[in-house]
């Protein structure tokens, strides 16, 4: 009868690594039975290889043997005593990343399978979260997306040029390439990339765009045949950017003065308005006194198109009075008026 195969020691230790990576973390762990069980070696040889694991924290994380005390501090019901690998992420991180991908306008399988990916990295949690729901492919689903996050990150990393075709949508919702008005064929973009960020649900490229001055926002999920440019010097390089006042140019603050992807100038604003939330949900670093028991001033340094159309959305439930610059107020006013002579009295075809 032939004997069963000896397993190797580096066989025994990627699978007692896989056990924990997946299956234990801070409040729940394997005992050396179990693992010796799971892995199908001896408990003296698990018991050998955890502690050569404890001494060299593999791929930077802890492996440690949870004591009494642990289990006295844990907040799960179901903790449990053993040897267990720290995760390399936590369930919040797991949460927010998870959401992320859910956002990402991506193919729904795709995201699944980078988010079982994930959940390998939170441990035990991992092992019993829920998963992605309520996903959906979008209509106008870009199938380049992936690929443009990819060669989008080399560029900016490596400071190339990169060049691409955008997209504008047809009736059916489609994308369709953006045609060139004088040459009658797809247009072609160049620009030094910057950062890519997110933006009320959208991910756009922040970039400076040649033949153009200053910073420009590109929709992601609408750039087709992106490629990196090679042996062409970037137009206008970030370090070379300045802000208004000639200080050296911050991202960070650049998009912070701005509540959509807009690229008009930020300017000093004043406005009364009767609720913060609409504040501190939007605006960074908002300057912020009690004028009355209903009334609160504020200061920001915005956009100001950006500012408009953020106190359109709350005009109908939140008192926002623009108090400066003049020029807002204008331009509220302007706005103000084209809705009246829409939707007031006597505009429609059935007033009497």
């Amino acid at each position: 009868m032939a004997g069963r195969k000896t397993r190797s020691t580096n066989e025994i230790l990627v699978d007692i690594l896989n056990e924990l990576a997946e299956h234990t973390d801070s409040e729940h762990g394997l005992t050396v039975k179990e693992l010796s069980n799971r892995v199908g070696a001896t408990e003296k040889t698990v018991h050998a290889h955890l502690q050569l694991l404890e001494a060299q924290r593999p791929m930077g994380r802890t492996v440690r043997r949870l004591t009494a005390t642990d289990m006295r501090q844990a907040d799960s019901a179901d903790a449990r005593p053993g040897w267990c690998m720290e995760p390399a992420i936590d369930v919040a991180e797991l949460r927010l990343f998870g959401d992320g991908l859910a956002l990402s306008r991506i193919d729904e399988e795709y995201a699944r399978e980078s988010y079982d990916r994930l959940r390998v990295l939170a441990g035990f949690a991992g092992a019993h979260s829920q998963g992605l729901r309520n996903i959906r492919v979008p209509k106008p689903y870009n199938r380049e997306f992936l690929s443009n996050v990819e060669n989008l990150d080399e560029a900016i990393s490596g400071r190339h040029v990169v060049s691409f075709r955008m997209c504008d949508y047809a009736v059916d919702g489609s994308l369709t390439l953006r045609i060139d008005s004088e040459s009658g064929k797809p247009r072609e973009y160049r620009a030094d990339p910057y950062q890519m960020t997110y933006r009320n649900g959208m991910y756009y490229l922040l970039c400076h765009m040649h033949g153009k001055n200053g910073v420009a926002f590109a929709h992601v999920d609408r750039i087709r045949d992106l490629r990196i440019v090679e042996g062409v010097r970037q137009e206008c390089p970030l370090e070379e950017l300045h802000a208004p006042d000639g200080s050296p140019f911050s991202l960070a603050d650049y998009l912070a003065e701005r509540l959509y992807p807009w690229t008009g100038q930020a300017e000093d604003i004043l406005m009364h308005v009767s609720s913060l939330s609409c504040i501190y949900d939007w605006f960074e670093r908002p300057s912020v006194s009690r004028v009355d028991a209903r009334t609160y001033e504020v200061a920001v340094h915005a956009d100001p198109q950006t500012v408009l159309w953020w106190a359109l959305q709350y005009s109908d439930n939140v008192d926002i009075d623009i108090v400066q610059p003049q020029s807002l107020r204008d331009a509220m006013a302007a706005v103000g008026r084209r809705l009246v002579e829409r939707y007031g009295s006597g505009s429609g075809e059935d007033d009497i």
